[in-house]
């Protein structure tokens, strides 16, 4: 028997375009809960370049990003309420820091007594392309080049995690309501007991 808990971490991950936070703002309303969405951190420092989301970035400006994303971490744990479920989406690329990055809201949930699941979207490539140039990605400051992130998708390799800490969802024709209350089905399976 899974031991209850009251409340969850969540960490959608994905190519862009695949639905994090449409599926992760769904979820978070079932789970009364808040929606940290990688443009809530990015949009900081997008925003100095006022980027259309298609031209290109300095190869630096995601590191100005870190001190951001590690702020609003320890804000969650030293400050914000402990009773809200947090649902986190972001792009994490394999590579020397991909575990860093994963573990920062894994090892955030464990110091909470939260239940972690990490959530794999997958989408058609053509479906998820479709997306890219949504006016609210650009509004978001998030990526809007339709073929510039179509052979992103087929040249980067994503972060895996662990088999056990994660599901997958395909978003190409599912509504996000439905993913999300699938995902909140899991999170129940996974011994998460809301107060």
């Amino acid at each position: 028997m899974t031991a209850p808990y009251d409340t969850c971490v969540v960490f959608m991950l994905g190519y862009p375009g695949m639905g994090k936070r449409t599926v992760g703002r769904h979820l978070a309303e079932l789970l009364d809960g808040v929606l940290v969405d990688n443009a809530l951190v990015n949009r900081p420092v997008l925003e100095l370049f006022r980027w259309d989301g298609v031209f290109p970035l300095p190869p630096t400006v995601w590191d100005h990003v870190v001190p951001i994303r590690d702020a609003v971490i320890r804000a969650i744990e030293e400050v914000a309420p402990a009773s809200n479920s947090y649902v986190f989406t972001n792009v994490v690329e394999d590579g020397p820091d991909a575990l860093e990055q994963y573990d920062a809201v894994r090892s955030l949930a464990r110091r909470r007594g939260s239940l972690f699941l990490a959530v794999v979207l997958t989408c058609d490539l053509d479906e998820q392309v479709s997306r890219i140039d949504n006016p609210d990605r650009i509004a978001a400051r998030k990526g809007s080049d339709p073929e510039g992130y179509r052979g992103y998708t087929l040249t980067t390799r994503l972060f895996q995690p662990p088999v056990e800490e994660a599901v997958t969802v395909d978003t190409t024709s599912t509504p996000p309501g439905e993913n999300a209350r699938h995902l909140l089905a899991v999170l129940r399976e996974r011994g998460f007991r809301p107060a």
